[in-house]
């Protein structure tokens, strides 16, 4: 679903010593692009998006100069063409390029282009912190990437609404498991940011919860911790874990491994599962960070992000406008 590597960016890990109320709450998400990402090329023959040089990852923006929004929109355009250029301007990593592309018809008659697009997504995450003085939150520990090019999404707009877990695959050594729920009609929220340190964004009220102290990186330490997450129906529990190691020098984001110990959390899931990514971590009654990636190979393991990082990378790209 969501536990997916993605590439670095460069964050401070110090943050003044602030107060959030501590999430562990799932939550749903639906997330449009912005543009439309090409997730394949056809290059079985000379297909029209091969020959005009565009590439997977490509992010299209913008078709004979009108603003790309959907891959309805794209299609359309494409099938309406009757083999006439299209313009594209493209983003390929940080490069703006233009491109001329000639649709070409299949057997059925339809124009088409030779390539495939993918302009929304969706899945299960758990907030880790929200923060009452700017009614901003922070999630996930890690971007939300395309399934199956692996890229960072852009985000167009997106939102979040309230979740229920109903069920658990259980994870296995080789074999990911995940947290199985849905997600209702009740917006909570909206997404402002996505990028290698996590989801951000604004909460349309205040959710309930505890306020705790955030950790600076000084603070975190080797040993023993708490993480809170939802596994039920139940709501959120805390569950012991150890903190193997800290790298909080690491731009990826993977600041600290830890290990689940809590016998309960074992029996249940088998250890970090799809879902709990964004379930925060405390320790000596500070909030230090939260659970990003599973060792797929042992899923008793996993990464975590520092808090510290979280609460910069917000800060320096995510604020929201309360007034708004």
């Amino acid at each position: 679903m969501l536990l997916l590597l993605c590439p670095t960016v460069t964050a401070h890990a110090e943050t003044d010593r602030r107060s959030v109320i501590l999430g562990g709450t799932p939550f749903g998400l639906t997330m449009y692009t912005g543009g439309v990402i090409v997730v394949n090329v056809d290059e079985s023959y000379d297909s029209p998006a091969l020959t005009a040089g565009v590439r997977s990852n490509d992010v299209i923006t913008k078709a004979n100069g009108k603003d790309v929004t959907s891959n309805e929109q794209l299609r359309q355009l494409i099938e309406s063409s009757q083999g006439a250029d299209i313009e594209l301007s493209l983003m390929r990593g940080k490069s703006p390029i233009s491109l001329s592309i000639t649709p070409e018809q299949d057997d059925d008659g339809n124009y088409t282009a030779g390539m495939w697009v993918r302009d929304s997504t969706a899945g299960l995450g758990t907030v880790t912190y929200y923060d009452p003085a700017t009614r901003s939150f922070g999630a996930l520990g890690h971007g939300i990437c395309d399934r199956d090019t692996g890229m960072l999404l852009p985000l167009g707009r997106g939102r979040i609404m309230k979740a229920e877990i109903s069920s658990v695959s259980k994870a296995q050594k080789g074999v990911a498991g995940g947290l199985n729920g849905y997600m209702g009609d009740e917006v909570i929220g909206e997404m402002t940011l996505n990028n290698d340190y996590g989801v951000y964004g604004r909460y349309e009220a205040d959710p309930p919860g505890d306020e705790i102290e955030c950790a600076l990186d000084s603070d975190i330490r080797t040993g023993e911790a708490t993480v809170y997450t939802t596994t039920d129906g139940t709501g959120v529990h805390g569950y012991t874990v150890n903190i193997e190691s800290i790298r909080l020098s690491d731009n990826s984001g993977q600041n600290m491994v830890l290990r689940v110990t809590d016998e309960e959390l074992l029996d249940a899931t088998g250890g970090i599962v799809q879902g709990m990514s964004g379930s925060p971590i405390v320790q000596d009654g500070r909030l230090i960070g939260a659970v990003t990636h599973v060792f797929i190979n042992s899923p008793e393991k996993g990464y975590g992000i520092s808090i510290g990082n979280m609460l910069s990378c917000s800060d320096r790209y995510g604020s929201v406008d309360i007034a708004a």
